[in-house]
């Protein structure tokens, strides 16, 4: 305050100065408010003297001025308004800050075209597409990738033969089975038995008579379009019949469907003094393995394929989408199986001192990447940083981004001990924004999802009859970042569950704990993924009655 009046003492002054013809400052401007003044007497009979404090100069450097020349003022302004963007720099120790920044590194010598993206975003998303091999938020490995099919969840609602029975007709699974008995098109082949004796002289010859047949070779492609079962004819005028199999679900390598599995002898026919051969009839066709038949049973289940998907083309194209989706994620696992866990390497040998186990691609990219920070500051002779840089191409856009890696980690500890923090460091966790939504619908956007949405979870059998299935409240909206209640079992009825916030934007009203519970921790939210845990409205009354009638028994 003592300033402020000395303020006003001196403009009182100067208004005097001016009427006494001395020149006056332009900083201060009468307006009509009065001001008293100890040291001279105003006069009566003119207009009271008024302030107005003048605003600042605009533009950089307007505090300076009039004490250095205008040019040196805005260019020091704007440089004081650039260092002011940087965290903490008004308490950084003007000696410090000149011994960091004059060991900072800079890009020289690495062909660096300065953009707004603080990477190449065309590699970043080729590197992605090499690296990001699992199926979680962003292409991240989760749990369900090792486990897969074991666990059963990342194939939840892929109902794909439930789909099948719902498309399929009785013409193509007769087309299928006959195209399955078509390429397995084969003869078969049977031994004969028989025992012999020595003819009446003079000749004693060796006579030979059969007793029976024996399978050799099951054949295939049998009893094609309802043909019968193959023949079998022997050498001396005798005969056999057989049977093949008929059940279409006994197929493979062990398999009996379109194969002869018996074979019985009808006729021994006449004893000769050779020994008795059979054969057995060829499979239906034009005697050998036919592509044309093949090809034509193609061509009619494509037909009866397309026939059905005019028919109901909603539920054929969820077929194919789930089908498609199965592939991909069998693929994922798989993937995850063999690049994302160690794998063991054995000695060859006990003096072997190789390390056991050899982590797979790309384990060995990511903990190289991470250790850049590490390695950048091993600057002496013949260690990481000057090795790295010797072995890196700089005519590629990988050997210099891996130098200006190195340069930026050192830099970074540089400022770090300066008491400057950085916001380069992008962060490897979901926000909870992004927590919320993932675990309470299953799905972020722009990630691989584990489901989208178009699939009905269901759960193996076993664990639904044991424990049942999730029960999901309702679903949260990322864009207004609440969850609705739409389950009838606990009263939804699509409203946003209260979480103690303020419902006006701006409003100081709400809780100061409504973000207490953190998504990961939300039963709420967690109700789409885990099995229930927390009583329905009706099932919460029964307990209690069942509890009360309990207790009043034991009384």
């Amino acid at each position: 305050m003592a300033g402020f009046f000395e303020n006003l003492r001196l403009v009182s002054e100067r208004s005097t100065l001016d009427d006494m013809g001395a020149p006056a400052s332009n900083a201060y401007v009468t307006t009509g408010a009065p001001v008293v003044s100890s040291n001279v007497e105003q006069p009566q009979d003119t207009a009271p003297a008024t302030i107005n404090i003048q605003p600042t100069v605009p533009g950089f450097g307007a505090y300076l001025n009039g004490i250095l020349p205008p040019d040196i003022a805005t260019a020091c302004g704007a440089f004081s308004a650039s260092m002011q963007q940087i965290k903490n720099i008004s308490s950084v120790p003007v000696e410090k800050f000149a011994q960091v920044v004059t060991n900072l590194e800079t890009t020289k010598g690495l062909n660096v075209n300065g953009t707004n993206i603080p990477t190449d975003s065309t590699l970043a998303s080729q590197g992605l597409a090499l690296i990001a091999l699992g199926n979680g938020p962003y292409g991240t490995y989760t749990m369900s990738n090792f486990l897969g099919c074991m666990s059963g969840l990342p194939y939840l609602g892929i109902n794909i033969r439930q789909l099948i029975q719902q498309l399929e007709t009785p013409t193509l699974y007769d087309i299928y089975k006959n195209l399955y008995l078509a390429v397995t098109w084969e003869r078969a082949t049977v031994s004969v038995q028989y025992s012999t004796y020595t003819g009446p002289g003079p000749s004693f010859d060796t006579y030979y008579h059969v007793t029976g047949l024996t399978i050799t070779d099951s054949g295939g492609g049998y009893g094609r379009e309802g043909a019968s079962a193959p023949a079998v004819t022997i050498s001396n005028g005798g005969s056999g019949t057989t049977t093949i199999g008929t059940d279409y679900t006994n197929i493979g390598s062990s398999g009996t469907y379109g194969r002869v599995t018996t074979v019985t002898l009808s006729s021994a026919g006449s004893d000769s003094t050779s020994v008795p051969t059979a054969t057995v009839d060829f499979p239906p066709g034009t005697g050998s393995f036919s592509n044309s038949i093949v090809q034509g049973y193609i061509d009619d289940a494509n037909a009866e394929i397309l026939s059905i998907k005019n028919s109901d083309p909603a539920r054929a194209q969820r077929l194919i989408t789930n089908w498609e989706k199965t592939g991909t994620l069998l693929s994922i696992e798989q993937r995850a199986i063999a690049t994302g866990l160690p794998i063991r390497v054995p000695n060859s040998s006990p003096d072997n001192l190789r390390e056991p186990t050899l982590a797979g691609y790309p384990t060995t990219q990511y903990s190289f990447v991470d250790s850049i920070p590490q390695y950048a500051k091993f600057t002496q002779p013949h260690m990481y940083s000057q090795t790295l840089e010797a072995i890196s191409d700089l005519n590629t856009l990988g050997g210099r981004s891996l130098v200006a890696m190195l340069r930026q980690a050192r830099n970074q500890d540089r400022l770090t001990d300066l008491g400057i923090p950085l916001d380069n460091n992008i962060e490897d966790t979901l926000t909870k924004k992004q927590e919320a939504e993932l675990i309470a619908n299953g799905i972020l956007p722009n990630s691989v999802p584990v489901g989208d949405g178009t699939f009905v979870d269901t759960t193996p059998a076993t664990l639904e009859t044991i424990l049942g299935t999730p029960d999901p409240y309702g679903y949260y909206d990322p864009t207004t970042n609440d969850y609705y209640n739409t389950n009838q079992a606990y009263d939804g009825d699509g409203t946003a569950i209260d979480t103690g916030q303020a419902n006006e934007p701006g409003s100081f009203a709400g809780s100061l704990y409504r973000n207490l519970i953190s998504p990961e921790l939300s039963a709420i939210y967690a109700s789409n993924n885990l099995l229930p845990a927390t009583y329905s409205i009706q099932d919460a009354i029964d307990e209690v009655i069942r509890c009360n009638c309990d207790c009043w028994d034991n009384i």
